[in-house]
């Protein structure tokens, strides 16, 4: 939809092929005790297939999330077509067990030559589609299966990577002004201490070779639907242009630390 903060980025940010990749996470599950989590990325059709943006961002996972309690245990593709709560049920009860191997998602030769080596100009311009609102979740409409055995089932709006220079941010999207509740509030603080306590890490991105730096959890709110349709923005409660948010959100710098 052009009125959403989704078409806006795409048309007015940088792409996977110029260094920039933004990316939903359907399901966060923190367990009650938060000694381990994991993310689910749900698919509805048995040929979906997990893309290059989707495979650099789970790599960086797997490589970034070493420290434990909490003990990452992956981001597992969960391919359901039709509801079938038992089938999810176990699915998802193997995953929290440690019956299911941490998905590896390492990322080929060919698919890396695809991506821009980060000198020069890249060569190839190319904004996929967002499709995530447009299917329905299967998973969504059965958490409550789940619900006493974990202290968080919650999805993350958006991630940002830029793989040139390593920085990558998580944001809470607001739109017509809302505010967060307080058990999302909860949630956001509880991946930012898992994030931060990872800083140290040496992991790095497989085609530029930047070590990944993260740099927060950020609200931006706006006080229509987006960029362009607003009077309004905030990032963590401080007014920004829109010309500065494109400039902070690409993350071709570390200027987006102003606004913690």
């Amino acid at each position: 939809m052009k009125d959403t903060f989704s078409y806006w980025m795409r048309t007015n940010l940088k792409d996977a092929y110029s260094g920039l990749i933004t990316q939903d996470i359907d399901f966060v599950f923190i367990s009650k005790q938060k000694d381990y989590f994991f993310f689910i990325e749900e698919k509805n059709s048995p040929r979906a297939r997990v893309g290059v943006a989707q495979q650099i961002i789970f790599k960086l996972f797997n490589n970034y999330l070493l420290n434990n309690p909490p003990l990452f245990l992956g981001t597992h593709i969960l391919r359901i077509s039709y509801p079938d709560k038992n089938l999810l049920k176990e699915r998802i009860n193997k995953i929290k067990s440690g019956q299911v191997e941490k998905p590896s998602y390492e990322i080929g030769k060919d698919t890396l030559r695809r991506l821009w080596d980060c000198k020069g100009n890249p060569q190839i311009k190319k904004t996929e589609a967002e499709r995530s609102q447009y299917r329905g979740s299967i998973i969504k409409e059965n958490l409550h299966i789940f619900k006493k055995d974990f202290l968080f089932i919650e999805n993350i709006h958006w991630i940002f990577v830029n793989y040139c220079t390593g920085y990558f941010i998580f944001i809470e999207e607001l739109t017509n002004n809302e505010e967060i509740k307080e058990e999302r509030k909860k949630f956001i603080d509880t991946i930012d201490e898992i994030f931060r306590a990872n800083q140290k890490s040496i992991a790095k991105n497989p085609k530029s070779g930047a070590i990944y730096q993260y740099l927060g959890y950020y609200r931006l709110k706006f006080s229509q639907t987006n960029p362009d349709n607003s009077l309004e923005i905030y990032l963590n409660s401080k007014k920004i242009s829109k010309e500065e948010l494109i400039d902070v959100l690409n993350l071709d710098d570390n200027k987006i630390l102003r606004y913690l």
